[in-house]
């Protein structure tokens, strides 16, 4: 009989599903942060349409976002190069970050701010 632990302690398997996990968490949080409410309209009944709805969960996207980064940065820094410390964990919370920012999706929320032409009332 085959030992999953030992099935799993594979290093090349171990970078590829760490990979996949880290991919895969950018991919869900990028969709998250593009539409909020988007997976709820679809998979539950009437889901308040707040302001702070929207924004607590493009917060967690967000960050979760950052974490996906995270797992890929220490994934490549860890397992391949085979680098540890604790200057590299700092050196991997800033490179997350960065990396982050970059992949955030473009804003696709409304503003709730009012057009130009609304404040003026008749001045000519």
């Amino acid at each position: 009989m085959i030992d999953p632990a030992k099935i799993l302690a594979n290093p090349a398997l171990s970078v590829v599903l760490r990979g996949v996990l880290g991919g895969y968490v950018v991919f869900m949080s990028r969709k998250f942060y593009a539409d909020p409410l988007g997976y709820f309209r679809k998979s539950s009944r009437a889901v308040p349409d707040f302001r702070w709805v929207r924004l607590m969960i493009r917060g967690m996207a967000a960050f979760c976002l950052w974490g996906g980064c995270f797992i890929l940065a220490a994934d490549i820094a860890v397992q391949v190069f085979g680098l540890h410390g604790d200057l590299l964990a700092f050196a991997l919370i800033v490179v997350a970050a960065i990396a982050a920012w970059f992949l955030l999706p473009g804003s696709s929320m409304p503003s709730h701010s009012p057009p130009e032409n609304e404040n003026i009332r008749g001045v000519r």
